[in-house]
């Protein structure tokens, strides 16, 4: 009889340290759990937008913008989760969700803001995303400024409220409808006029000439780099395509590269 009592008293005080170290593993994960850090990551804090206007003329001096834009895809995660996330993205957009992927629409510096909800707390973190441009624009015939019905090839290189840099390059070629440029004489060689030109409310204020020469080739490219450019809201600044010859140029194109603005 007594054997028998101290063997059940045994199996009684195993199964009680058992029940305990589960409960005391159980209550160590808990916690564990809860004092996991809440925190928010992208999958790549740096992204850039493309964008292409071309326009299209039919042959009656009337162009027609074609335009394509492909934004950058952000992926946001959490963790340390609660029991919902939301996110705003810093550019008037929101969501929810543990995994969320965002397109900006317009390049800058974005501050996103993760906030996780549970029964217990509410908790937040935030990071920062830049999106930057590439930007190709191919422009109508570029006539001469003589020319009946003469017109500049004005391209707009979309500044933005901000300090941004651009860098990139304008090209040119001969159309074709025309005498080559390699085969003229001396005093009739082709002409190309670039200037860079800062605007308030569209209205031009300042210009910079960038190139204006004579040449002989039948393409020309000028190059360009504006670091550190400060716009305020209304301002602007653009190229304007210029020849002082009866003649034009056939699909003038730019295509630069700009910073987030900050």
């Amino acid at each position: 009889m007594r054997t028998f009592s101290s063997v059940f008293i045994s199996v009684i005080l195993v199964a009680t340290l058992l029940s305990a170290g589960v409960l005391v593993s159980f209550d160590y994960a808990r916690q564990n759990t809860e004092n996991q850090q809440f925190s928010a990551s992208v999958d790549a804090n740096e992204g850039t937008n493309y964008y292409t206007l071309i326009e299209i003329d039919e042959g009656d001096n009337n162009e027609e913008e074609s335009i394509t834009s492909i934004y950058h895809e952000f992926v946001f995660t959490v963790t340390g989760e609660g029991d919902s996330v939301s996110w705003d993205f810093g550019d008037g957009s929101a969501g929810n969700g543990m995994s969320i992927s965002h397109q900006y629409e317009t390049p800058g510096i974005y501050t996103v803001t993760a906030t996780s909800i549970s029964p217990n707390s509410v908790k937040t973190s935030t990071l920062e995303v830049l999106v930057d441009l590439e930007a190709v624009v191919e422009v109508d015939n570029m006539e001469g400024t003589c020319a009946p019905t003469a017109k500049d090839s004005v391209i707009d290189l979309l500044g933005m409220e901000g300090m941004m840099s651009l860098e990139g390059y304008v090209m040119v070629e001969h159309d074709g409808s025309s005498e080559s440029c390699t085969l003229r004489n001396p005093l009739q060689e082709c002409h190309l006029r670039v200037i860079l030109e800062r605007t308030e409310e569209g209205s031009v204020v300042s210009q910079d000439i960038l190139f204006d020469d004579t040449f002989r080739t039948n393409e020309v490219v000028v190059d360009f780099s504006l670091p550190e450019l400060d716009f305020e809201q209304g301002e602007g600044i653009q190229l304007r395509l210029e020849t002082d010859q009866l003649r034009d140029w056939h699909k003038p194109m730019a295509s630069w590269s700009s910073t987030a603005p900050v």
